[in-house]
């Protein structure tokens, strides 16, 4: 997996959240190497503020992702605050890179307005969040 990708996260919906959904354009690269190869994914024009570290293998990709301390803004103008374990499985997109269209998220999420402290519009821990990496 590499380029340019869109990330979707997806609160589990007994949390009770004002959105269903929020996404980021993201942008993915290789990392690491054998035996353990992965792929790092960085939040673009901030890339510190979010990131997706997974290891890949059979076709799975899995690892963690989390923001820093300040989150980070969606294209929604909600801001997010992640710590969290991400699993989906690789399938091919239209141009032939890989992408997850469905897969599990287990940890902590918050949301807030743009300029809100963490958690101002609510908090969840749950095994039961989703999120999606699609290529764009």
């Amino acid at each position: 997996m590499a380029g340019r990708y869109l990330l979707q996260i997806l609160p589990d919906r007994g949390c009770n959240m004002p959105v269903t959904a929020l996404s980021f354009p993201m942008g993915a690269a290789a990392a690491g190497t054998s035996p353990h190869p992965g792929v790092q994914v960085l939040l673009d024009g901030e890339p510190s503020a979010l990131e997706l570290e997974f290891l890949a293998e059979n076709a799975t990709l899995r690892g963690g992702l989390g923001t820093t301390g300040d989150g980070a803004l969606s294209n929604e103008r909600r801001r997010l605050w992640l710590h969290a374990i991400g699993t989906g499985s690789v399938t091919r997109a239209a141009d032939g890179r890989g992408e997850v269209v469905t897969g599990n998220l287990m940890g902590y999420l918050a949301l807030g307005d743009p300029d809100d402290d963490e958690g101002a519009l609510g908090t969840c821990n749950s095994r039961d969040h989703a999120f999606t990496l699609r290529a764009r």
